[in-house]
């Protein structure tokens, strides 16, 4: 029995799909992404239905119009972009999905596709930009990692104000969301990653996985709405562990936060 949801369960939906598209005759190829394409072994009963359809000249509109060519089961299908939609199919399947001529595929970003349906006539080059596994993306710059560090202390020291402020919301963005940003980019640059497939797009994806020392220390980064005080303190702890180049010229700037964070923390006990 298939599991909703598992790999067997999506690589079945891609079969239907790919039955569709080749007796709809306006397809060319159908191409799996993420763990779905070249990823493969990394799919599991929690991955999404990721594809690009490559359409024959002048057919993007007709595929788009009309979805019967998913192969049935479908309980809702939104129209997220120009070029595609995210569908939920019976059985927990959830995708997302692009249609494009071959031109507008050379053009788009993607990586590790992978072909799992091509009609005899397809041209043989489409593009499926493949990279390895052990792919480590480029070091950042020294301006660069300055600019996370200054983004990171100041975002903090705006977030802690608003928190004594009352403007929980937004202390929360500037410290969990755009402080810790910053800090992970930095993290991420000066940690060895274990083994594991790197997003492209999101250095948050498998993040855990590939950097699970760092990743340790999120909970306290993370604490939510009513602890400001304690991610400003313990994302800072992140950075000075670092030990990374420009800490000491940014140590003004880091005592004030670390100075606030405990004035804040102070007030919530008083």
């Amino acid at each position: 029995m298939i599991t909703p949801g598992s790999a067997p369960h999506l690589l079945a939906r891609l079969d239907l799909i790919a039955a569709g598209l080749e007796a709809s005759g306006r397809a060319l190829a159908l191409l799996g992404l993420g763990s779905v394409g070249a990823e493969l072994d990394r799919a599991d009963r929690f991955s999404d239905l990721d594809f690009f359809v490559v359409v024959r000249p002048g057919q993007v509109e007709a595929l788009l119009d009309d979805l019967s060519w998913l192969g049935g089961g479908l309980i809702q299908a939104f129209r997220n972009t120009p070029d595609g939609f995210k569908v939920l199919f019976a059985g927990g399947v959830f995708g997302e999905f692009a249609v494009f001529d071959e031109a507008a595929l050379r053009g788009a970003a993607f990586v590790n596709a992978r072909v799992v349906w091509r009609a005899p006539d397809a041209p043989a080059d489409l593009p499926l930009h493949p990279r390895p596994q052990a792919a480590r993306t480029e070091p950042l710059s020294a301006a660069q990692r300055a600019h996370h560090l200054g983004e990171a202390l100041t975002n903090l020291l705006i977030g802690v104000r608003r928190f004594r402020r009352g403007e929980r919301l937004s202390a929360w963005q500037f410290t969990q969301v755009y402080a810790l940003g910053h800090a992970l980019a930095l993290a991420a640059d000066a940690t060895t990653p274990q083994p594991g497939w790197a997003d492209a797009f999101g250095l948050e994806r498998r993040f855990e996985v590939r950097f699970p020392a760092v990743a340790a220390r999120l909970d306290a980064c993370l604490p939510g709405l009513v602890g400001t005080p304690g991610a400003a303190l313990a994302i800072l702890d992140l950075l000075e562990s670092l030990d990374l180049m420009g800490w000491q010229e940014a140590a003004g700037l880091a005592a004030q936060v670390r100075q606030e964070a405990r004035e804040a923390l102070a007030d919530r006990t008083a």
